[in-house]
């Protein structure tokens, strides 16, 4: 499985970079919305396609939501975990309206991130 780490916060790149790496799985990193948007497009073209997204909400020039709507327009079955220090319920409102329903308050534990991705990778190999 392949995870793409969106988040503008490079030591938070760099944990989960670690975390998740150390756990098998293949990560690719991006510090802003446009530059995760150009990763999803060439992945569909190569051997390996972004198959599960992890997405800040807060970031600069594009948030997580704008994030998510677009690389729906191209990767429809991409999966999305949104991340965020803003656990409020609008944040909450908006991504269950995007269909986003794996979400997770940051600060968490890699034991909790690490059991939304396994179930998503059980989902996505078999399906």
């Amino acid at each position: 499985m392949v995870i793409l780490i969106v988040d503008d916060d490079p030591g938070i790149l760099n944990a989960l970079e670690t975390s998740l790496t150390s756990k098998g799985y293949h990560i690719i990193s991006a510090r802003n919305g446009r530059q995760a948007l150009r990763i999803i497009k060439s992945s569909i073209k190569g051997t390996e396609p972004v198959n599960v997204m992890l997405v800040d909400f807060l970031m600069p020039g594009m948030n997580g939501l704008e994030l998510i709507l677009s690389a729906r327009k191209i990767k429809p079955d991409l999966e999305f975990i949104l991340m965020t220090a803003y656990g409020n319920n609008t944040v909450k409102e908006q991504a269950l309206k995007l269909g986003v329903g794996r979400y997770i308050e940051k600060p968490f534990t890699p034991d909790s991130l690490l059991k939304m991705i396994e179930i998503l990778n059980s989902k996505i190999n078999s399906g």
